[in-house]
């Protein structure tokens, strides 16, 4: 069963802005605070204890589909707005994820 660690950090925190930037250079493309990549970097480095009890990531409404269906799936379109997804291959983005931590990637839910 998949449970909730702690109070996430929706697409319109701002706080993460200093991750995005350091991403972004790193990357060579836009990554703006509202990605969710910018997030999980921030949660890695100021809650580093929920970081790592961290098994799976979901968006509120992924996370709602888990409930009602029991399948933890993202939808290509808003995975997206992660900041991790290669919108040409429509898969996870390795170095994008890697930037971040390389375990993240068993860590994604499945795209449709």
């Amino acid at each position: 069963e998949y449970r909730v660690i702690r109070p996430c950090k929706l697409w319109c925190d701002t706080e993460s802005a200093g991750e995005a930037a350091e991403l972004a250079a790193e990357l060579g493309w836009g990554i703006v605070a509202s990605f969710t990549a910018t997030k999980l970097l921030w949660l890695k480095r100021n809650h580093p204890d929920d970081y790592g009890r961290m098994a799976h990531v979901a968006l509120p409404h992924d996370y709602l589909n888990y409930v009602l269906t029991g399948e933890l799936v993202m939808e290509c379109g808003d995975a997206s707005g992660t900041g991790l997804l290669d919108t040409s291959a429509r898969a996870w983005s390795v170095e994008a994820v890697a930037t971040i931590d390389e375990a993240l990637l068993g860590k994604l839910p499945r795209l449709i």
